[in-house]
């Protein structure tokens, strides 16, 4: 496991900058300066992808250079787990993630806040994604894995259902083979709804949908755009199931070798940044929905109560009282 730079003597500290894209100056003090690699699975038209690589300039901007990103779109990096665990090895990489996928990394109460139906909207996310209880997980994260939160608030709308058919039932979705990411999250709310759970990456479900290899698959509308699935998916199902904590996560090494000040200035741009796209992507729901109609997409209501009651199953494995904690945090009760 990776220590933070702070815990380090002076020696094991100048050991591991040398290794990593860390300049020291020529005096031989360290000098504050990184190149920093954003890496998603998501196309370059996804929107968290361009608003990230502005974010990468303000930061840049407000640093002086001493801050620069490069970005890397498309699993060019590899899948996300992969970009985790680089950033985990001391890598500077910045990656897009959401909480599910850092509960693998000694913190599995991170996955309980993306299980279904757990927020109203997105003033309760923006609630829960700084609050002290997120923070301590936040903590323990940094300490076990080597890998720091910067912001988890890139809240691009609720995740809906699309397929060859409209599911507005759970019981729809009986033996339906569903593109589920190899996520417990994921598995525990979708397995027990009968669903074919089918591990396919985000960059090659357009084609598994195209050729039958899924027939449905979920996503936020934003996200749908992006990818283009609705081509070959006709069937848009608005469930909500989740609301998911998306947004970036860096090397704890890394951020630890940067000053104190172009840290605050890293957090505070990539936090504005989750609150920019929350607000696009609630303006754009209307755009996108009329656009897909147009493109001969049918959208269905579903009977959210009975998605609620038929995925309830998930708290059974969750210690006692966590999904009050959550909730506690989210309506800041």
């Amino acid at each position: 496991m990776t220590r933070p730079a702070s815990t380090l003597n002076r020696r094991g500290l100048l050991a591991m900058m040398a290794a990593s894209p860390v300049a020291l100056s020529a005096a031989g003090a360290l000098a504050q300066s990184a190149t920093l690699r954003i890496a998603s699975v998501n196309p370059p038209t996804n929107l968290a992808v361009q608003l990230a690589e502005e974010v990468g300039k303000r930061i840049t901007d407000r640093t002086e250079g001493r801050v620069a990103f490069q970005v890397f779109p498309s699993a060019q990096l590899g899948t996300t787990t992969d970009s985790l665990e680089q950033a985990s090895q001391g890598q500077p990489i910045i990656t897009y993630t959401s909480a599910s996928f850092m509960g693998q990394f000694g913190v599995p109460e991170l996955a309980a806040v993306e299980g279904p139906f757990v927020v109203a909207d997105n003033e309760e996310a923006e609630r829960l994604a700084f609050s002290d209880l997120m923070q301590g997980y936040y903590d323990q994260l940094a300490e076990k894995a080597g890998i720091r939160v910067v912001a988890l608030n890139w809240l691009d709308g609720a995740r809906h259902m699309i397929g060859d058919a409209p599911y507005p039932n759970p019981s729809d979705l009986e033996g339906v083979r569903m593109r589920v990411p190899p996520v417990d999250t994921w598995l525990n709310t979708f397995e027990p709804l009968g669903v074919v759970a089918t591990t396919v990456e985000a960059a090659e479900a357009y084609s598994a949908l195209a050729q039958g290899v899924v027939t449905a698959a979920e996503s936020p509308l934003t996200g749908l755009r992006a990818s283009k699935w609705y081509e070959v998916a006709k069937h848009i199902t608005l469930t909500g199931h989740f609301n998911l904590f998306t947004g970036w996560v860096m090397s704890e090494a890394a951020y630890q070798a940067l000053s104190e000040g172009d840290r605050a200035i890293l957090m505070e741009e990539f936090r504005k940044g989750g609150q920019e796209l929350t607000k696009m992507s609630e303006d754009l729901q209307k755009e996108i929905q009329a656009e897909f109609e147009a493109a001969g997409v049918t959208f269905h209501e579903a009977d959210l109560p009975a998605y609620r009651e038929a995925t309830s199953s998930f708290w059974n494995d969750w210690p006692d009282g966590l999904y009050e904690s959550i909730r506690a945090a989210a309506t800041g009760a």
